[in-house]
């Protein structure tokens, strides 16, 4: 049995180049020909997380295949536990990897990641599926386009409310919608959005992150009537108010620029 430890992948981080390959690469065999076994997976599971942490582990796992190896993983899991292990790997491995996302996505990793939305209710696992289908949309123009054709959009919407009272996940919920509103066109959406934005700000007034996203967020969605009637709305100018007087340097240039509309 592998132990995740912190021993274990400080020995594995300190190997020689060709020692550290040949350890990696058997791990990701040893993944990929045991998918099922899912005690012994999600060991491997969490140690990927960990190494690909580092630019030498993440390369050497890229070339290795892990990336298919997990998403492998990913689509065969039964067990909560083991879909949220893969998921945390490849969300690792993945961020600012954009060959790999790319790879990824022509892999049909979206409907996977939809399937595990759908399955596993979990906030980690939901906010670390966001935080993969950010760095995903951010590789390519096809998986942004994937996603609005799914329902990954609702559930992310939906999410921000069912989930308000975790400000780590609403935070990645906001972070990954901001990279679907410059491409939707629809002004109903967006007012939605932005009732819903402002209410999660309103539930976490002391997050710093979920009131640093939210308020670009916000700036970012286009100019519109009703986005403009809300945004003079009494309330939602002391949520913005409120947020600029708490975190100054994160929000106060996002809110002039919603002011300035």
């Amino acid at each position: 049995m592998i132990v995740v430890s912190s021993r274990t992948i400080k020995s594995i981080l300190e190997l020689q180049s060709e020692e550290y390959s040949n350890i990696l690469s058997l791990l990701v065999k040893l993944a990929d020909d045991n998918h099922c076994n899912s005690e012994l997976v999600y060991s491997i599971c969490g140690l990927f997380t960990n190494v690909s942490l580092s630019s030498k582990g993440k390369m050497v796992l890229s070339h290795e295949g892990a990336g298919p190896t997990l998403h492998k993983v990913l689509k065969t899991a039964k067990g909560a536990d083991l879909a949220h292990a893969a998921i945390a790997a490849l969300f690792s491995l993945a961020s600012k990897n954009g060959m790999l996302n790319k790879m990824l996505v022509e892999d049909s990793i979206i409907s996977t990641i939809l399937s595990v939305l759908k399955l596993f209710r979990q906030s980690t696992t939901i906010e670390v599926c966001f935080g993969l289908l950010e760095e995903l949309c951010k590789a390519s123009e096809c998986a942004l386009q994937l996603v609005r054709e799914s329902d990954i959009i609702s559930i992310a919407m939906n999410s921000m409310q069912i989930h308000s009272e975790i400000p780590e996940l609403v935070a990645s919920a906001f972070s990954f919608l901001r990279m679907v509103v410059t491409v939707e066109k629809n002004e109903r959406f967006h007012l939605d959005l932005a009732k819903r934005v402002l209410s999660a700000m309103k539930d976490n007034p002391d997050e710093g992150s979920v009131q640093s996203i939210g308020c670009h967020l916000l700036a970012d969605l286009p100019k519109c009537r009703a986005l403009k009637n809300l945004f003079q709305h009494k309330r939602t100018e002391t949520i913005l108010i409120l947020a600029a007087k708490a975190f100054p340097d994160l929000c106060k240039n996002a809110i002039n620029n919603i002011f300035q509309r």
